[in-house]
């Protein structure tokens, strides 16, 4: 199976590895929308990236090269943006009857705007928060000495857009300002305090994020240790970039909802309608969240802290764009060092 020349000059597909997933990808978009009828390109995310048998999955940045190649070169799948609902993204195959695209179009479109627009992407990022906030209270009441400021006050009625009143951490830790407010402040380590920023987004991260390079900034600001809790955080962010740099990552490998969201869930996650099967309506932390802050955390703290601290310097050059991603890596002994290769779009399209 030949790529086109736009393709087969692109960084990400010069490894043979990342051929082949490719061409999984390119085998498995046209099945998946033959079941679907027409799908949001994060469908075909879950579906190919996130499920099916290990050796079958492609990594979200390679899926998007593959579904780039599939309507723009090879044209056996079409795009249908969904203008009442301002939703683009939408794919079909080329030859699907197009009253029936446009009829579960009018169904799904909706649906998919109603949580990714508006006011619900707030109650989803609340919802992680008080996913986190119940898990530093455990481990609070567990261990007094690990005190933590960002409290939900989750004994209260929410408010009229459905949120619960916080009392956000102090942006002044032991007299260093940072301008960002931190999700969480997490305190009782030797080595200091840890920021904590949570991100509940369908968006696998990759290591060239903004939000991560925010979290960075905020750490540096601060003096602090960053951890970063989220969905996804591709391997590679962790392998190459955060590990080496001391930057700590926790993935959920859930979205989640307010649990007053259930219905909604529900129908998000049914495998013929937006199919996102990770989400769950729910404000108590998974066990494996629990796990992480009382046990995992608690080994890997202290390192990681010395590991941010000795890489200071570069980290600041970086999130000052004084030095790439690439030469970061050389700077913090990452594994790939100068055999990574930088490029400007890992996301080959921005998808709304």
């Amino acid at each position: 199976m030949n790529f086109s020349r736009k393709l087969a000059e692109h960084p990400s597909a010069q490894n043979p590895k990342a051929q082949d997933r490719i061409r999984i990808a390119l085998a498995r978009i046209p099945n998946v929308l033959e079941k679907q009828t027409v799908a949001h390109h994060k469908t075909l995310e879950q579906k190919i990236s996130d499920q099916g048998p290990n050796h079958l999955r492609v990594d979200p940045q390679l899926l998007g090269l593959a579904i780039q190649e599939l309507h723009e070169h090879r044209r056996t799948i079409t795009h249908h943006p969904h203008p009442p609902t301002r939703t683009k993204s939408w794919y079909a195959n080329a030859g699907a009857d197009a009253d029936a695209v446009q009829k579960k179009l009018a169904e799904l479109a909706p649906l998919y705007a109603s949580v990714s627009t508006g006011n619900f992407p707030n109650l989803v990022g609340d919802a992680l928060e008080v996913i986190v906030y119940k898990a530093l209270l455990s481990l609070n009441q567990a261990h007094p000495r690990y005190a933590f400021h960002g409290v939900f006050d989750v004994n209260a009625s929410k408010d009229r857009h459905g949120r619960y009143s916080k009392t956000e951490p102090p942006q002044i830790v032991s007299g260093h300002r940072t301008h960002k407010v931190p999700d969480f402040i997490l305190y009782g380590f030797d080595s200091g305090p840890i920021c904590i920023e949570c991100k509940n987004l369908r968006e696998w991260f990759y290591p060239g994020e903004r939000r991560i390079k925010d979290l960075i900034k905020m750490a540096l600001d601060l003096h602090v240790t960053p951890l970063f809790v989220a969905r996804r955080i591709h391997y590679t962010t962790i392998r190459n970039f955060l590990e080496p740099a001391g930057i700590i990552a926790h993935e959920t490998y859930y979205q989640y909802y307010p649990t007053a969201h259930q219905a909604l869930a529900d129908r998000v996650k049914h495998k013929r309608s937006l199919g996102f099967s990770d989400i769950r309506a729910t404000e108590d932390p998974h066990p494996r969240t629990i796990k992480f802050f009382q046990h995992d955390l608690m080994k890997v703290a202290e390192k990681m802290a010395e590991r941010f601290r000795n890489n200071e310097t570069a980290l600041s050059d970086y999130v000052g764009n004084e030095i790439n991603l690439a030469q970061l890596y050389d700077a913090i002994g990452s594994p790939v060092e100068s055999k990574w290769v930088n490029y400007e779009d890992p996301d080959p399209h921005e998808f709304s």
